[in-house]
């Protein structure tokens, strides 16, 4: 619970990203990340190269997914195992958008999508 509604420094957080080349877990549950935060983690993309598991449990509230950007980062982790998408309000958008990015997530052994 480090940031509610949009507290994010995103150029902050964008920087942290890029001092971290070789990060492997991320975990931002618990945060209302929103559109802006998912921008900057696609533009820290070659931080997140390494990236084995990635943590976005309760972070969207509503149907503040921009699947575009969902997409996007999830081609940007090529190596991710373990996405956590637990309690958040997916969609058939967003479920659209894990099935385009199937090929990036070749390496993905659990997919966390509970309530």
């Amino acid at each position: 619970d480090c940031f509610k509604d949009d507290q994010w420094d995103t150029a902050l957080l964008g920087d942290l990203l890029n001092l971290t080349p070789h990060l492997q877990s991320l975990g931002l549950g618990w945060n209302n990340l929103g559109h802006n935060v998912m921008k900057a983690l696609c533009a820290a993309s070659s931080s997140l190269s390494n990236l084995q598991e990635l943590d976005l449990s309760f972070c969207f509230k509503d149907d503040q997914w921009d699947t575009a950007l969902l997409g996007d980062l999830l081609n940007l982790t090529p190596h991710l195992q373990t996405l956590r998408l637990r309690q958040n309000n997916l969609g058939h958008n967003v479920m659209k958008a894990l099935c385009a990015a199937s090929s990036s997530l070749s390496n993905l052994q659990y997919l966390v999508l509970r309530d």
